[in-house]
């Protein structure tokens, strides 16, 4: 059982078909049930003879007998199986191989990976990206060309946009510290599922379900993921200029870290 964080449902439905492209609609049961028996009976007269007045007139008589027979019902009942998200899912989830190493010959499995941490680690793009598609500003007055809708303009420019969640291992599964980055696509609204927010994630631990697609170094990773996750990098490069030695963000960014194509962020549930 797991309760759904996030879920990119398009690619859950083609993997889920590709898995078994059958959907269940309707369950029928049948419960048919048969009694059959045989009844002997017997029943005699002779003690009316201790009533007064009528035992005197009634004659005797003795009744032997048998009764057999079969009783038969059949009932069916039809069940409408309902499909959801979390149905579409769980044939991933049970298919996803939970692995406790990632390695060059993991690259394409299909994996799940429980009790990670996840961090944001894009804030002050996502705060700015946020407003900008909120509709905060709208209308722009150009002279010569008059208003433009700055939102649709927008939605446009910033559609590549996203969160990039860090996430730690588990060290006890392991046995090193190791790092993993994902990526959720940033939408107006009805990113995350249940009224869930991006901050949710990093609220305890969750498990990822996705398909590893091997280690990069941090820095080239952060330019592939989002065009607009640049300021660590500007940073570092004003500070090369500037002829300051930053060996720790050098390091940093030469750290190699996973990449995980998300497919869900779940919740496992015990009862």
């Amino acid at each position: 059982m797991f309760n759904i964080y996030y879920i990119n449902y398009a690619k859950a439905y083609e993997i889920a078909m590709l898995i078994d492209n059958k959907i269940l609609e309707s369950k029928t049961k049948e419960k048919d049930s048969t009694v059959a028996g045989n009844i002997n009976g017997r029943s005699d007269v002779n003690s009316f003879e201790k009533v007064p007045f009528i035992g005197k007139y009634m004659p005797k008589l003795e009744v032997d007998g048998a009764l057999s027979g079969t009783k038969s019902s059949k009932v069916i009942d039809t069940v409408k199986v309902i499909t959801t998200k979390s149905t579409i899912l769980d044939r991933i989830y049970n298919n996803a191989v939970e692995v406790n190493e990632l390695q060059d010959k993991t690259i394409g499995s299909l994996i799940k990976i429980k009790n990670v941490s996840l961090i944001v680690k894009n804030e002050d793009d996502i705060l700015g990206v946020k407003t900008l598609l909120s509709g905060a500003i709208k209308d722009i007055a150009v002279e010569g060309v008059g208003n433009i809708n700055f939102s649709n303009l927008l939605e446009a420019i910033l559609k590549d946009s996203a969160y990039i969640l860090e996430g730690t291992l588990p060290k006890e599964k392991f046995k090193k510290e190791e790092k993993a980055i994902i990526k959720i696509p940033m939408q107006a609204e009805n990113e995350m599922e249940n009224q869930y927010s991006i901050s949710d994630l990093e609220i305890g631990k969750v498990t990822l379900v996705g398909i590893y697609r091997g280690s990069f170094e941090r820095k080239v990773l952060d330019e592939k993921l989002n065009r607009f996750l640049g300021k660590s990098q500007d940073d570092t490069m004003s500070a090369q200029e500037a002829g300051i030695a930053s060996d720790d963000t050098e390091d940093d960014d030469a750290v190699l870290v996973h990449y995980i194509d998300i497919i869900a962020v779940v919740q496992d549930i015990n009862f």
